[in-house]
């Protein structure tokens, strides 16, 4: 990573004009920034309805409770992390308790190892010690990134979905 420091916190209100950029880079992808954004939402009720999920409140059906957090770097908001307090069965079969993402402009700098490595971290301080993080199969640079913390291949599973890819189970060990 290079010597700037990541960090990842809450979103904010002053992160608006980012998280909105990131959403049409990743758009522009194919891609999602958050499969959660609400860009129907006036921004300062989207970020309380985040800071809600994290206790359970307001979550979409089918999800459970999660933080949505933001890295930052010298100001800049440069990626994102879904860390989820538990599986369900989607998760527990292609999901994972961690999803990233990193703007395009932001890759390949080491940020995604970091965003990956500090959400472990926060997953171990609330006692979770045992973390499924998944990919798309043919992801390799995030593959890369799961190995490079400790992530271990379990299995490479179908997805259930017939046009999506098959998805790469790691497991990561405290």
């Amino acid at each position: 990573m290079s010597e700037r420091t990541l960090v990842l916190r809450r979103l904010e209100l002053r992160d608006q004009d980012d998280v909105t950029a990131a959403v049409a880079e990743m758009a522009a992808e194919g891609e999602h920034w958050s499969y959660r954004y609400r860009g129907d939402l006036p921004w300062p009720d989207y970020v309380r309805l985040v800071h809600g999920w994290e206790d359970g409140i307001d979550l979409p059906e089918d999800f459970v409770a999660h933080a949505e957090l933001v890295a930052e770097v010298d100001g800049e908001v440069v990626g994102r992390s879904s860390i989820r307090w538990e599986l369900n069965d989607f998760l527990r079969r292609l999901g994972g308790h961690i999803g990233y993402a990193v703007r395009p402009a932001h890759r390949r700098q080491g940020y995604a190892t970091e965003i990956l490595r500090q959400s472990v971290q926060i997953l171990r301080d609330r006692g979770v010690h045992r973390i499924l993080v998944t990919c798309d199969d043919d992801n390799l640079a995030s593959a890369r990134v799961i190995e490079a913390n400790g992530g271990v291949l379990e299995a490479v599973v179908p997805h259930d979905d017939p046009d999506e890819p098959p998805r790469r189970r790691y497991w990561i060990s405290a």
